[in-house]
């Protein structure tokens, strides 16, 4: 595999991380990393945490090192919109969208959801997590009825939801900007970053978690490497590569099946008593839009509105500074269409992130290497499906079979992407269009 020439990069004020908690714990010492581990696990998003995890529970006299180029929840996981969604996340009307398959997908949403909430409450985690569920809220009637299939979709897979109309929104969510939503109870809310780092702090003693430890480059081989930028280099058994589209830099042969695409997100500042008169009675919230290309809103429990929208293909899986800035006329025009009464309130934090995509909306997973695995999320659903994506790699690269291992093997394989510069062309176009047609949802 070949030398990494792009590392990740924090880009824009990262609200979740500013306001975690946990953000001045420290972990180990780069100084302290061994020549050798059993297992290396590179990218401490949700996916290289839950990973670590399950290594440590499958091998617990293994050693274990768990790598990441930033701080734990500067990266992609922590940039988020903080939501953890059990139900398919689908748009209805989708020719894949097949109810076997949605089942297992929430069956293993489930399982990755009840095992972060047992290692918290078994650690006694201080974090922001809250068991709220979700709306998918419509504005544009024309989304109304892909609602309402969505409804009768989940009905048949067993999943529960609760359609609310416009004259009992406000009273919910503080605000007359939609006109319907359809509730579904089973999401959590989370600061994505105090709880990723809540969750590393909390592995066992086997696992050694380095930050802003970035790594050069994967060697595969009987005895794979992972040679750092400090310029030490690293023995292992097994390494997995939990690093979203970012792998696309390290060489592999799926490298043109994967991409990003940017989006943006922006924080208040905390409102004041006064300005939250407006949701006297009103507990936290997150609604995604009823339009693929449309705004994610919540209402924090740090008394705070977050923003996100404004995709933009990425060629080079980066986020530019100058990407960021241009992103705050559209956070700023959603955020007061959806909140007049608060239109004098500023942007405190505003940032961007990558989505991680393949052509056919299937996820990487398993060998990419001779003892390297890896895997990255391919529908931008990001923590539920990336945590899902490391647990199973631990479970593959120990030899433990499940059904559920089974499936994910079977199930995720990226399709052929057209090269650059159709890629970019059409990626770009496309985007255009979606939020061209999402109209009132952004």
């Amino acid at each position: 595999m070949k030398e990494v020439s792009r590392f990740p990069a924090p880009v824009g004020d990262l609200g979740w991380f500013n306001i975690a908690n946990n953000r001045e714990h420290r972990f180990a010492n780069p100084e302290a990393i061994a020549d050798s581990y059993d297992f290396v696990v590179v990218g401490a998003g949700f996916g290289g945490v839950n990973a670590a995890s399950r290594l440590a529970e499958n091998r617990p006299g293994a050693s274990i090192a768990l790598l990441d180029a930033l701080r734990v929840g500067m990266g992609d996981s922590g940039r988020s919109a903080g939501l953890m969604i059990d139900v398919p996340h689908v748009t209805v009307g989708d020719p894949k969208m097949d109810l076997e398959h949605h089942k297992w997908r929430y069956r293993l949403n489930k399982i990755v959801i009840d095992r972060m909430r047992d290692i918290k409450s078994k650690n006694n985690l201080q974090v922001d997590w809250r068991e709220s569920g979700k709306h998918l809220a419509a504005r544009e009637s024309s989304c109304l009825p892909s609602l309402d299939s969505l409804a009768r979709f989940l009905d048949r897979m067993g999943s529960s939801s609760r359609m609310i109309e416009k004259a009992d929104i406000p009273p919910v969510l503080g605000t007359d900007y939609y006109i319907r939503s359809l509730y579904t109870p089973g999401t959590i809310l989370i600061n994505p970053a105090e709880v990723v780092r809540g969750l590393a702090m909390s592995l066992p003693q086997n696992v050694q978690v380095f930050e802003q430890t970035p790594v050069l480059q994967v060697v595969e081989g009987p005895v794979p490497l992972v040679r750092l930028t400090n310029g030490k280099t690293i023995k292992a058994g097994k390494i997995i590569l939990t690093i979203s589209a970012f792998i696309n830099n390290f060489g592999i042969k799926e490298a043109g099946r994967l991409y990003g695409v940017n989006s943006f997100g922006a924080f208040t500042r905390e409102l004041t008593d006064d300005e939250l008169a407006h949701f006297r009675g009103i507990e936290p919230w997150g609604a995604t839009a009823a339009h693929p290309a449309g705004t994610t809103v919540r209402y924090t429990a740090s008394k705070r509105i977050f923003v996100r929208n404004g995709f933009q293909f990425s060629p080079n899986q980066i986020t530019s500074p100058e990407r960021v800035h241009q992103a705050r006329g559209k956070l700023r025009k959603a955020f007061v269409s959806r909140f007049p009464k608060l239109a004098h309130v500023n942007f405190e934090y505003v940032y961007g992130g990558m989505i991680p995509l393949s052509f056919n909306t299937q996820s990487l997973f398993g060998d990419v290497a001779q003892n390297v695995v890896a895997g990255t999320v391919g529908d931008g659903l990001g923590i539920t499906r990336s945590s899902m994506l490391g647990l199973y790699l631990a479970d593959m690269v120990c030899g433990i079979d499940s059904e559920e291992l089974r499936y994910m093997s079977k199930t995720n394989t990226p399709s052929w992407c057209p090269p650059d510069p159709f890629r970019t062309l059409g990626a770009t176009v496309r985007l255009a269009y979606d939020e061209y047609r999402a109209g009132g949802e952004i």
